[in-house]
């Protein structure tokens, strides 16, 4: 296993706001007051962590990252329903079997490099997979997983068979292309923005000052639509059924 967090240069808080509509979501499902078992995989420097105790009351929350600038940041968080740690497995074992996983802008490489046509070239989907096999190895049957920005389709994962997609109503799909375990591309992105589309890279240029409006305004565009199949990229929310 390469990676137990691919790693990528998102700022994840510039999409809090989305995240904690997604949060209020999954209580919505799991029941905000349950005294649940939650993990942020990859939380960055815990303000995910902190929006989860808040919307969970009664949850406890592990998080973990990789990254040790974030994790330094993290460190002065003093709450008694949460624990961040650095990214092993033995960290997301003790803190397991969790009733909700979320995994939020977090498998997936930003920005790529110049030149970069198949995405395997630097994210292999084996990485993908692995990474897919121990979250769905530490969430509980009936546990919700909850994975927005991923750059491969969950539902091209062998797991996702002991899964059902729930639709949200808020989702916006994600702003990251989406690709084939091939490394080819599947989706492009449009970006809507004060009735103008935008490439991506311009969008980021022109709108880069609210974040949460821009991602309302985001589609999907497959490649080649008769290859979508049973594919979904209209949900970040899988219910395991076993």
């Amino acid at each position: 296993m390469t990676s137990l967090v691919p790693r990528h240069q998102i700022n994840t808080h510039t999409s809090r706001g989305q995240n904690t509509v997604y949060m209020a979501d999954a209580a919505a499902v799991l029941g905000r007051d349950r005294p649940l078992r939650i993990l942020s995989f990859g939380c960055s420097s815990g303000e995910e962590c902190l929006d989860l105790a808040d919307i969970f009351p009664n949850a406890v929350i592990k998080g973990v990252d990789l990254d040790d600038k974030a994790l330094e940041r993290a460190a002065a968080i003093s709450h008694d329903r949460i624990s961040i740690e650095k990214s092993t497995y033995e960290a997301i074992s003790s803190g397991g079997p969790y009733d909700l996983i979320l995994a939020m802008s977090v498998l997936c490489r930003y920005p790529l490099p110049k030149g970069v046509v198949n995405i395997k070239d630097v994210y292999k989907f084996g990485v993908f997979i692995d990474t897919i096999n121990l979250l769905h190895d530490s969430l509980k049957p009936g546990g919700l997983m909850c994975i927005y920005n991923s750059m491969y389709f969950f539902d091209d994962c062998p797991v996702s068979l002991d899964y059902v997609p729930l639709v949200s109503r808020n989702v916006n799909l994600g702003w990251m292309p989406k690709y084939y375990s091939d490394g080819d591309a599947a989706t492009t992105v449009e970006h809507y923005w004060e009735g103008q589309v935008y490439a991506f890279q311009d969008w980021v240029r022109t709108a880069s000052a609210d974040f949460v409006s821009k991602t309302e305004a985001i589609g999907h565009v497959w490649i080649n639509p008769r290859s979508r199949g049973s594919r979904r990229v209209d949900t970040p929310f899988w219910l395991k059924r076993r």
